[in-house]
């Protein structure tokens, strides 16, 4: 076990810049986890605004409006003074303003006048505000023609109830991502960074000069070497799997252990660090000098991240990046991310489709092995 032990006394030896590569990266990784889980629940949830309003009318229908408003967002009431307005459009302590003039009633309701919104420049909240102002007055008119006093038709048109929407799920997925499918996600790029730097530099060590040809001179065949080192690199991407999954049992860890569906991620975590072992093994291979190492593992690890929906959802990509994306590992290991995330039954074609997903990661990792060793055999029959 010389080759497996020299690797052991390497890691060793680089522990300090591991844990330090370990903790940087893990942080960077939940950050964007949580940045991401964070805009994702804005993105389908109905927003509440902070609107501001400048009541100059008073009536009944002006009173109808405010309370309408704050039955849907967070009102409160501003004097009619510019530099108070433009100071909180400033800082951003309301997203809008509100303006109701004098006359209300017969100015925009009556008569063609809109109602004057202000809002923070470079926002689109004022949109969705002005569509429902639209929808209230109209509402108001439809019951004054009907009859009905302004002060009835605003209590009306607040009593209505929203239609309620009950979704057909043939998919059995509740659309809903579960807490720690954002941490998993976000897992490729910790393991494609954190294992390609630790390892791909270790193994660049071995292909020093005077350290290969101390091996070729050995009495250690090229087989056993080969085996020693992988045995070597999945004793380490064992460590810093299990650094991963402690990880995410300190942040959900009750949630996660009681899911029916948790052998699922941790083959699927499984898989994806051997692919990344056998990624870090070509690129050590190929590599003499560890400096070069960080000038291909970043664009390396952000590009298939971007591409394989790790950074960016796999529904707001293009078809023609998707096409791309489906020749290389992380696609597959983000497909079955997805499912098992939105999944409540396990059907048979899901399941169908989870192992599929399982089958082509592992057939990625065979097929990078093998051209890890062929390089390695090209190597020392060069020398």
């Amino acid at each position: 076990m010389t080759v497996f032990k020299g690797y052991m006394k390497i890691t060793k030896r680089l522990s300090g810049m591991i844990i330090m590569y370990l903790v940087i990266f893990t942080g960077v990784t939940i950050s964007m986890q949580f940045a991401g889980e964070q805009a994702e629940e804005g993105s389908y949830a109905a927003e509440k605004l902070n609107i501001a309003v400048v009541d100059q009318d008073g009536g009944d229908l002006a009173k109808g409006l405010a309370a309408f408003l704050k039955e849907n967002h967070h009102v409160e009431y501003m004097k009619n003074d510019p530099e108070v307005m433009q100071e909180a459009l400033y800082y951003e302590t309301v997203d809008l303003i509100v303006r109701i003039p004098e006359q209300f009633e017969e100015k925009c309701l009556d008569g063609e006048e809109t109602l004057p919104i202000t809002k923070v420049p470079g926002t689109y909240n004022a949109i969705y505000a002005s569509q429902q102002i639209n929808t209230f007055l109209n509402q108001v008119r439809t019951y004054k023609a009907a009859g009905y006093s302004v002060a009835e038709a605003s209590e009306k048109c607040r009593e209505q109830k929203t239609s309620e929407v009950n979704l057909l799920d043939k998919s059995k997925t509740t659309g809903e991502v579960k807490s720690y499918g954002y941490t998993f996600r976000y897992m490729p790029y910790l393991f494609l960074t954190a294992v390609c730097y630790v390892l791909g530099m270790i193994l660049a060590s071995f292909q020093k000069k005077e350290v290969k040809n101390r091996m070729i001179a050995s009495a250690v065949s090229l087989r056993r070497q080969n085996g020693e080192s992988i045995l070597a690199f999945l004793v380490v991407g064992g460590v810093i799997w299990l650094f991963s999954m402690m990880g995410i049992l300190a942040m959900n860890g009750k949630a996660f252990l009681e899911d029916p569906y948790k052998w699922y991620y941790i083959v699927n975590s499984l898989l994806l660090m051997l692919v990344c072992l056998a990624i870090s093994m070509v690129l050590g291979l190929l590599v003499n000098k560890p400096t070069v190492i960080n000038n291909i593992v970043t664009p390396l690890s952000l590009g298939m991240c971007f591409l394989c929906g790790a950074f960016v959802q796999m529904s707001l990509l293009g078809k023609s990046v998707l096409k791309v994306s489906r020749f290389l590992p992380v696609y597959w290991y983000e497909v079955v991310n997805e499912t098992l995330g939105t999944c409540i039954t396990m059907t048979d074609s899901i399941r169908r489709s989870i192992i599929r997903g399982f089958g082509i990661q592992l057939l990625f990792a065979v097929a990078l092995v093998g051209i890890a060793l062929a390089v390695s055999k090209f190597k020392q029959q060069e020398q």
